[in-house]
């Protein structure tokens, strides 16, 4: 078959190897960002036998996910993420992606009436969490990620399955999580193996609760709780199986994007002393105002809490790439290149947020350029087109709730040299050596 992958820029791929040895001691998403520099918008590279672009411009990128998306199938990162996440949605492609997306519980409920329920959990939950971390107004040091993570598991339990989850149940996630992560290292295998012999107990003690949650639900319908799971189960076209890869992928695909993008923000804003004040003052202010109280409807009237979330997202995207690949049989065409088959097209948001050609100042925090509508393409931290993440307004409600939260009752003062540098870890990103910061609650 005739392709152009050899004309398209990129460096020079080692026998056997490709240029794998590239990203040894380097994230994917970092490295990807440095072909970007260095071999412009659309570039090529190989891992092993594998040949992949590397897309960098809003056309091609839109041309990729949505006007030629019937070119292109979900494929990676199958191996490392289907022991983990099932036969979900997020794995899913043609009709039985169709049929997934919309019978999803996300597709089925009533967003606003469900985000309404779950608002007081979100925050008395958060409430909690940090009362038991730090009682006092003595500062305490605090390495802060780690513990947004278990808090942000806590309200997925509460708020998708309607359940406690024990550390148990937390054990056994992370070490679903760990084992995606050093799945996603051996994509080169043909069978990626299991590098932890407990992993298959861990994932049915997880599988397990949640299909036993299921069956709660089920028989105790007339008793409707405010959880996602009680508020579909009666009505859903999903099997069981099905619906608990589904509920399961909330948590794998959502929890640590929940903690990242509340670190993210606190990271920023305690960088910037003005936009923490200004930030804190407009929480302060209309918590006041209301009482205390907040609905739903309320939280997109904290203007500048949204635009800094969104810069947030801009410059630590959850999710910093997104990979597609050309059907068996067919020919795409990307700025007149003939891309072959089986051929990986990786997008990725964290490149192209970091682009000079795309933004002014990439590498700044600065929210008030959200003010206005971002160019189509060129802002996507939970994807693009019609397999945008289905989680996206979940997470970000999350996050918003949980900041106000935080905000509104505690101080927080970085530890001295902390920065937020990241890693990727099982298809999101980190801070690579946490995120340690002063908590002090208010007085």
């Amino acid at each position: 078959m005739v392709n152009d992958l050899n004309l398209i820029p990129g460096p020079t791929p080692r026998f056997l190897l490709g240029n794998a040895l590239d990203f040894v001691g380097t994230s994917s998403h970092i490295k990807l960002y440095e072909y970007n520099r260095e071999y412009g918008d659309i570039m090529r590279f190989w891992l092993f036998n594998q040949a992949n672009i590397l897309i960098n411009d809003p056309t091609l990128i839109e041309q990729v996910l949505v006007s030629d998306r019937d070119l292109y199938y979900k494929n990676a990162p199958r191996k490392a993420a289907k022991p983990v996440m099932g036969d979900s949605l997020f794995l899913s492609n043609d009709k039985d992606w169709e049929f997934k997306r919309n019978n999803h519980p996300f597709s089925v409920a009533q967003l606003d009436k469900y985000f309404e329920q779950i608002l007081p959990i979100i925050r008395e939950t958060t409430k909690n969490y940090l009362e038991q971390l730090q009682p006092s107004t003595t500062p305490k040091p605090v390495e802060f990620f780690s513990e947004l993570v278990k808090l942000s598991f806590q309200i997925f339990g509460l708020t998708i399955l309607g359940s406690v989850t024990n550390s148990g149940y937390f054990d056994a996630f992370s070490m679903m999580m760990e084992e995606m992560d050093k799945r996603g290292g051996q994509q080169f295998l043909p069978y990626p193996l299991s590098l932890n012999p407990k992993f298959w107990l861990q994932r049915q003690q997880w599988n397990n609760f949640i299909e036993d949650r299921i069956h709660q639900s089920q028989k105790n319908f007339k008793e409707k709780g405010v959880d996602l799971l009680s508020s579909i189960v009666q009505d859903t076209a999903l099997s069981t199986a099905q619906l608990r890869d589904e509920l399961s992928t909330t948590f794998t695909a959502g929890t640590r994007n929940v903690a990242e993008a509340v670190a993210a923000v606190l990271f920023l804003c305690s960088k910037d002393s003005e936009a923490m004040q200004k930030l804190k003052s407009e929480i302060t202010l209309f918590l006041a105002e209301h009482n205390n109280e907040i609905y739903q409807e309320d939280i997109s009237l904290l203007r500048y809490l949204d635009l800094v979330v969104k810069e947030a997202l801009r410059l630590y995207p959850a999710v910093p790439l997104f990979i597609r690949e050309v059907l068996p049989g067919k020919v795409a065409i990307l700025r007149n290149y003939k891309i072959p088959e089986k051929t990986q097209i990786f997008i990725s948001s964290w490149a192209l947020h970091h682009n000079p050609k795309y933004w002014e100042n990439p590498d700044a925090f600065m929210p008030e350029r959200f003010a206005g509508s971002p160019s189509p393409f060129h802002y996507f931290p939970f994807g693009a087109g019609p397999r945008q993440c289905i989680g996206m307004a979940f997470t970000i409600f999350c996050t918003k709730v949980m900041l106000m939260t935080i905000l509104s009752q505690y101080s927080l003062e970085l530890e001295p040299d902390t920065s937020f540098d990241t890693k990727y870890f099982s298809g999101t990103i980190m801070p690579r050596q946490g995120f340690k910061i002063q908590l002090k609650k208010n007085q």
